[in-house]
């Protein structure tokens, strides 16, 4: 489950939605909460919702200091 986490949060922080990935995180919170399947897509929509709508403006501030090695 983190893994699938840490991959569904680096593509929505860009604002990139995954149906494929969301559906699988969708399963696994269901069967380890319990809750129905339809229900933690609605959470979980509404959160990534929320985050995916920052996108822009979180990569335009992260591309006005770029990292030169």
């Amino acid at each position: 489950m983190e893994e699938l986490l840490v991959s569904l949060a680096d593509k929505v922080w860009k604002g990139k939605r995954v149906q494929d990935l969301e559906d699988l995180v969708v399963d696994r919170l269901a069967t380890q909460t319990g809750a129905e399947r339809w229900e933690a897509y609605l959470e979980l929509d509404g959160v990534l919702g929320r985050i995916a709508e920052g996108a822009d403006a979180r990569l335009d501030f992260q591309a006005a200091f770029p990292v030169h090695g």
